[in-house]
């Protein structure tokens, strides 16, 4: 007893502890969300955007979701700064050794460096590192997060460091456009160090891999890369062929805005100004609120001797900086309103995640609770029936011992009346009939007492097979079998007892079958009983036991 109510707790546990430790999402709509990520940015971005109650879904969907958000983002080239307050809510669900947590640290690496905390960016990025030790197949990630910590390392002037990240990126690079980024990356820290072969020998090697992947918007980004790099060294030329690849291809509008301004800039280097100016001024009419061609353009107006319209230029780059400034501090306000949400969030979770937990160890310890009460009133009403039938079966065999008491008396008598000779042949008679009577009674006492039995119950169901198809009966067990020897040797005692010292040759087999027979069962039920589906097996016994009992 006490062992079960010991594993029931443990099992209650166990099961306790399964439910709150499953910390996968199953939700179908984001596993397909997850699949659609690779192939289209832009419409699994759509999908989420468009996911009504998200603060309703249950915590791991809510993780995970957060998840999905912030690498949709970030794949579509948008600020992460709105998957602040999810990316923290999933930084607090995931355990320390879960592979999401990874992704968790590295998106909010990201975000942390679009905010200018590079220190706190990298911090995260590491742990994401230390994480990963235990995910090896997971090379994707590695590769976002050295690549990312090359940048940053580079941004902080850590240009050994940097290269040393590029170069593990590069080596987790399992594509042409992965290995096109990578490359792309060490000649950009190469050109943070002012080395002009390094780096534009890096970059065209990325050039070479872009046009590897077939990826139009990567070879575009590596011809503009390109074009940057020759345009800083000053080769000009160069620059401008790249430029002009550039036009061939882009369609972003944002991209667009970039390559107008680069070659208007590079046409200011090769002094031919009205091709300069209508470049920049296509870039303007793209992107108003972009500062910089207000500034080329000044340049070239100052270079032209147009002194007034330089410091129009100039003043109206001075009021976009400022604007940009305070667009910057906005952001700023705005992550401390979204981190301040979140921490109200987070504690809100906090709450009724506690209150889950202690409802479910209530209903585990109630549902335990039941399940033993249940198990005690089996038992207890198990007790009580073998009390009652451990009663009747004392009771009956003391009438067995009085009625074999009584047959014992009235055959002495019967001899008796035998040796006077048939003195009274009516007293013989009724004498004769008074024991076949008694034996009758003994027999149906039998019968009745083995029907008391549990064992009968079985032997009864396969009584019920009579009618069913030979290869669908059902026989009895071994360990059933040996309880019903059990069971009958002890009522059919004294019945046995006789036969075995008579017929020593019967096995216990013969003798159940002899008993059985006695108490009226079918031989059908008999060969069921012993294991065989028909009776052949049963007749065959049958005939050998007249041999048995004629030899002896």
């Amino acid at each position: 007893m006490r062992s079960f109510i010991w594993n029931l707790n443990i099992i209650g546990l166990l099961a306790v502890c399964l439910f709150g430790c499953n910390r996968h999402s199953s939700n179908p709509l984001l596993h397909q969300v997850h699949s659609l990520l690779e192939v289209r940015p832009d419409s699994a971005l759509t999908v989420l955007k468009n996911l009504s109650a998200v603060e309703e879904m249950p915590e791991v969907d809510r993780a995970y979701y957060a998840l999905l958000l912030a690498e949709s983002t970030d794949k579509n080239e948008l600020p992460l700064l709105p998957c602040d307050s999810l990316l923290d809510f999933a930084l607090d669900y995931y355990e320390d050794g879960d592979k999401e947590m990874a992704a968790a640290l590295l998106y909010k690496g990201r975000l942390l460096a679009q905010m200018n905390d590079k220190k706190a960016a990298i911090e995260n990025s590491l742990k994401a590192l230390e994480v990963l030790q235990n995910y090896p197949e997971d090379t994707k990630s590695r590769r976002l997060i050295y690549s990312s910590l090359g940048l940053w390392y580079g941004d902080c002037g850590l240009y050994d460091k940097a290269l040393e990240m590029q170069n593990q990126a590069l080596h987790y690079s399992c594509s042409a456009k992965d290995t096109a980024i990578a490359y792309h990356n060490i000649g950009y820290v190469y050109s943070m160090r002012d080395l002009q072969d390094s780096s534009i020998t890096y970059q065209r090697k990325a050039v070479e891999y872009a046009v590897r992947s077939k990826d139009t918007n990567m070879m575009v980004a590596s011809w503009h890369s390109l074009s940057l790099f020759y345009g800083r060294f000053d080769k000009t030329d160069s620059a401008v062929v790249y430029a002009r690849k550039v036009f061939q291809y882009v369609s972003d509008e944002h991209k667009m805005v970039n390559a107008y301004y680069n070659m208007g800039d590079l046409y200011i280097d090769l002094e031919q100004y009205d091709s300069a100016r209508y470049y920049l001024e296509k870039s303007l009419l793209l992107s108003s609120s972009w500062s910089m061609p207000y500034w080329s353009l000044a340049v070239m107006e100052s270079e032209l001797g147009n002194f007034q319209s330089a410091y129009h230029y100039l003043d109206t780059f001075v009021m976009v900086q400022d604007s940009l400034d305070v667009s910057e501090k906005l952001s700023e306000v705005q992550h401390l309103v979204y981190k301040h949400q979140t921490e109200l969030e987070v504690k809100d979770e906090q709450i009724k995640s506690r209150r889950i937990i202690g409802w479910i160890v209530c209903m585990a310890i109630i549902v335990c609770f039941v399940l033993i009460l249940i198990y005690q009133h089996r038992i207890d009403r198990k007790n009580s029936q073998q009390a009652l039938y451990e009663q009747s079966l004392q009771h009956a065999n003391e009438k067995l011992s009085i009625m074999q008491q009584r047959i014992k008396e009235n055959e002495s008598s019967l001899v008796l009346l035998q040796d006077r000779e048939n003195q009274n042949l009516d007293e013989i008679a009724k004498k004769e009939q008074l024991i076949a009577q008694l034996r009758q009674e003994k027999l149906t006492l039998r019968a009745w007492l083995f029907q008391q039995t549990s064992i009968y119950k079985k032997v009864y169901s396969l009584y019920e097979q009579q009618e069913v198809d030979k290869k669908a009966r059902k026989v009895m067990t071994n360990s059933d079998c040996e309880k019903l020897k059990k069971t009958v040797f002890e009522i059919y005692a004294d019945y046995i007892s006789p036969l075995q010292i008579q017929y020593s040759q019967l096995t216990e087999d013969d003798l159940l079958c002899l008993c059985l027979l006695e108490a009226g069962i079918p031989p059908l039920v008999i060969a069921l009983c012993l294991g065989h589906t028909d009776t052949v097996a049963f007749n065959k016994r049958k005939s050998r036991l007249k041999v048995k009992m004629s030899e002896s």
